[in-house]
């Protein structure tokens, strides 16, 4: 349902930008949380409008081919993280049944998706650090189908650094002896 409910909020974001825009593939502009991940709304508002809007050059660009004769669509994203520590990607865009598309293939920098039929998504997808991530969106429409979806970069948990590993190790020690202590109190009592 959380899913239906942001493919429904990126399709209204599509055709609003869209109407005074007139362009089809789409970048919103990226969200961050306090946990750090980034969630980048994407979407197409018709497959037979040429263009593309990009949210901001530098977070990220669109392309987009249609062949009217066939209904054949190619749509890529390209995304430019932020240096830092992303983990992984999921990815997950939808269409309304009655939109009359579907869905051929999803892959996120290399990486094959499941997709038919009105959804296509990628979970868990290893990022670059600081560099392009590339989605590829492909299937079937007619000139009117429009689709949402969404893009989120996870961060990756900090590793500790060596004093910290020792600290740990220390405690541990430190804990493990004192249970030994206990032990050996409580067994000649």
């Amino acid at each position: 349902m959380r899913h239906f409910v942001k493919f429904l909020a990126a399709s209204a974001a599509a055709l609003a930008l869209g109407a005074t825009a007139n362009a089809a593939t789409l970048i919103e502009p990226w969200t961050t949380s306090p946990t750090g991940a980034i969630s980048v709304t994407i979407g197409d508002n018709g497959l037979d409008v040429p263009g593309s809007v990009p949210s901001d050059p530098a977070q990220g660009t669109s392309t987009h081919v249609y062949n009217l004769a066939t209904g054949e669509f190619t749509d890529t994203f390209n995304f430019f993280l932020p240096t830092g520590v992303f983990s992984s990607a999921v990815i997950s865009v939808g269409t309304l049944p009655s939109n009359s598309l579907t869905f051929s293939s999803i892959s996120f920098n290399g990486a094959t998706g499941s997709a038919g039929g009105s959804s296509a998504s990628i979970q868990l997808q290893p990022t670059l650090l600081g560099g392009q991530q590339q989605l590829i969106i492909t299937g079937v429409g007619g000139p009117d189908a429009t689709y949402g979806g969404n893009a989120s970069f996870n961060p990756r948990a900090p590793i500790p650094e060596p004093a910290t590993w020792g600290l740990m190790i220390v405690g541990f020690g430190g804990i493990g002896a004192m249970a030994r202590r206990r032990r050996h109190g409580t067994a000649f009592a």
